[in-house]
């Protein structure tokens, strides 16, 4: 498939997964066998785990997730926050971007080709974190697509568990990756637990999500009761705060639901 003259294709990699068959071994290399990243996507303002995805750290796994997300989205785009890698803006400018066509000079020769740029709608905002000895020492926000004033406006609308104004992070995503890791068996290195088969650790993480996402209630979605009932608070899951859901799943309910 093709996305226009001025996007790059995916490089060919002997790590780069095959669509069709993601988890066959390939040559020199079985299933069990090299570095595997976890690329997860959250929606803070839900605690909602929007999609999860076990692959390497190359521009075919982030536009697999990206994709995922956009089959989630309720037509429109929110505010987009990550690490400062960099396959993060050119998926996104292919799959949220529009072509234009450069007027033209004038001059004599090839005119030029169209080009894609960032829609009105897409914001986007990447967090670079310098350590020294294991320690944070310098955080460095820019502002990749969009106006500062609109993405920090949206930003702070995020608040933080003490009532402060938020700002541009990835904080929401690494506290849920912290929370992954206690709750996840296979994710505990140095274990007889450690998963050793991406195939696996994909269907745990996905049951994982849905599970967290529709059963299990979250502790800042809580809703203050009315005071003529007997409990001072209601239950919330991700779910229902993101309006997917008007109830808590039961786990049977969960496991037999269709797709």
């Amino acid at each position: 498939m093709s996305y226009g003259p001025s996007l790059k294709k995916t490089p060919k990699s002997h790590l780069t997964d095959n669509p069709k068959a993601p988890l066959l071994p390939k040559q020199g290399r079985g299933r069990s066998l090299g570095t595997t990243w976890i690329w997860r996507a959250f929606a803070p303002e839900f605690r909602l785990r929007l999609a999860s995805l076990v692959g390497n750290r190359t521009l075919y796994s982030a536009r697999r997730l990206l994709r995922k997300i956009q089959g989630r989205l309720d037509g429109s785009l929110p505010l987009f926050t990550s690490d400062s890698l960099k396959h993060y803006a050119d998926v996104l400018l292919e799959l949220f971007g529009q072509w234009e066509k450069p007027e033209p000079t004038g001059w004599p020769g090839r005119p030029c080709n169209p080009r894609r740029i960032p829609s009105a709608d897409l914001r986007y905002a990447q967090i670079h974190k310098e350590r020294q000895g294991g320690r944070v020492i310098k955080v460095t926000r820019s502002i990749i697509f969009g106006k500062r004033r609109t993405v920090e406006t949206q930003a702070a609308q995020l608040q933080r568990a003490d009532g402060s104004e938020g700002q541009i992070n990835t904080a929401y995503i690494e506290r849920d990756n912290l929370t992954l890791r206690q709750e996840l068996r296979r994710l505990t290195r140095k274990t007889l637990g450690f998963s050793k088969n991406r195939r696996e650790l994909q269907h745990a993480l996905d049951f994982i999500d849905a599970h967290d996402n529709f059963v299990k209630p979250h502790g800042s979605l809580r809703l203050r009761a009315p005071l003529d009932g007997n409990r001072f608070w209601i239950p919330q899951t991700p779910a229902m705060a993101a309006g997917i859901s008007d109830h808590i799943w039961t786990l049977e309910e969960l496991l037999c639901y269709k797709v």
